[in-house]
């Protein structure tokens, strides 16, 4: 079977009928014979063989995915939720008994009005910015649209800075500053991780910047398309800039649901009293609890199905090499030609190290780990989706064994909320996995008859 063929990108003087160019070392198998026939045969194997070389994508249905300002607003009656537990873990009375000095069941003198405005502030800000967002989108002009957005994403900033900075003001009076310091850290990491930009403060599904301006790349809603290109280096280009959009996701994923964790569940122990008495054990415990699930919840928001398949699309195109250990002298090998696009089963020679090509076709460039990383993660997000399954799962059927094994009132009701909130996120995940395993086992089945066409011709 041919072991590579030339793309467009790779010709100094590309034809418009052809998208690939067949030449006499192309034109071999791997055991260096050759596989075509006269002229005429292979110049029409070589029209058709671009068409073939391109995997055959199965379109995703429409999969229900939570809107921006729907997921916002979920969060943040999570969130208050969640505070609002914790605080009664921390500061719960026994009103219930007759000869109980408390009337209600939390001690609300000891809650720090100060505290409480800083969470809500920093669990509302996302909220508030997708609400203003949308008005702005259907009340300014096109024209203005970026301006009107700009200014109101600074104003924002500007207004949720003071609160903050007014609440430290006044919780510095009672409390050291080692205090305000742990109650800040969430701001500081954010600086160091996302350096001054705004746009990741307030929004999960910004794009980086980098990436919005390549012009190159459409998007959808910040979701960047896929191109079905027969250009190794478009494919590569392509990889490059999804493999980016990940990582931003990834990053502000884990760096949103730490925050919530943080801000709800840590922040109110930070100020508890010295003299006040809780079940240390407890307290860390719902923290734990609580971020696993927040951080299933962002993944989840992050990376829905259709996404999972664009990139999906992507590593179909890209492929990747495997690296051959002990290669049989007689084997064919071919210099590798990043402007090559190679068929199932090439072997090429790359920086001393020889490779044999695995996927309908690939762009991928041996020995790059970036590259079978992405193929790896991607080629079935299946895989992907399983393992967030697994692990929401696991984090339900804890939550379950320990709501069988509590006493405490407050503890039933911190433990039966957190259960009803990470049902969704399980619901979720769960319909997502069943509807990418069927589209992926059709598409596996289309992609290897297309291999075996490929080979009859080849033969």
């Amino acid at each position: 079977m041919p072991s590579g063929r030339r793309n467009a990108s790779g010709r100094s003087a590309p034809t418009s009928k052809s998208q690939f160019s067949l030449t006499s070392s192309i034109g071999r198998s791997n055991s260096g014979d050759r596989v075509l026939g006269s002229g005429g045969d292979e110049k029409k194997l070589d029209d058709n063989f671009g068409k073939l070389l391109a995997p055959k994508h199965v379109p995703i249905p429409m999969v229900p995915v939570d809107g921006p300002l729907t997921f916002e607003a979920l969060s943040l009656v999570v969130s208050i939720i969640a505070a609002c537990l914790q605080l009664l873990n921390l500061y719960r009375t026994v009103w219930w008994l007759s000869h109980s000095y408390n009337s209600y069941s939390m001690n609300f003198y000891l809650i720090d009005p100060y505290l409480l405005i800083f969470i809500i502030t920093m669990v509302a800000r996302r909220f508030v910015y997708t609400l203003l967002r949308r008005l702005v989108d259907f009340s300014s002009p096109t024209r203005w649209f970026h301006i009107a957005q700009k200014l109101m994403r600074i104003t924002l900033l500007f207004i949720v800075l003071s609160i903050l900075l007014w609440c430290l003001y006044h919780m510095a009076e009672k409390y050291n500053l080692m205090k305000l310091f742990y109650l800040s850290y969430p701001i500081i990491v954010y600086f160091f991780t996302f350096g001054m930009s705004i746009s990741p403060f307030f929004d999960m599904s910004a794009a980086p910047r980098h990436i919005k301006e390549d012009k190159r790349m459409k998007y959808l809603l910040d979701t960047p398309l896929h191109n079905c290109s027969l250009s190794a280096s478009a494919i590569r280009a392509e990889v490059s800039t999804f493999s980016s959009d990940f990582n931003h996701r990834l990053k502000i994923a884990l760096f949103a649901s730490c925050t919530t964790a943080y801000i709800c569940g840590i922040a109110p122990i930070i100020f508890v009293p010295q003299s006040l008495h809780f079940n240390v054990q407890w307290v860390v415990q719902y923290v734990v609890l609580f971020w696993l699930g927040r951080i299933s919840a962002h993944f989840a928001q992050a990376y829905p199905v259709r996404y999972c398949d664009v990139l999906h699309r992507a590593a179909l195109h890209l492929g990747r090499w495997v690296k051959i250990e002990n290669r049989n002298s007689t084997i064919y090998v071919q210099l590798w030609n990043d402007a090559i696009l190679w068929p199932h089963g090439s072997i090429v020679k790359y920086k001393k190290e020889t490779y044999r090509s695995e996927g309908l076709c690939t762009a991928a460039e041996p020995g790059n780990r970036s590259h079978y990383r992405f193929h790896i993660l991607f080629s079935n997000p299946t895989m992907l989706l399983c393992t967030l399954l697994g692990l929401q799962l696991l984090l339900v059927g804890t939550q379950l064994f320990i709501l069988i094994r509590t006493t405490e009132w407050y503890q039933v009701l911190s433990m039966t909320l957190l259960l009803v909130i990470n049902y969704y996120t399980l619901f979720k995940v769960t319909r997502d996995y069943l509807v990418c395993w069927k589209v992926y086992r059709a598409e596996q089945i289309i992609q290897g008859k297309c291999q075996m066409v490929i080979n009859s011709n080849t033969q």
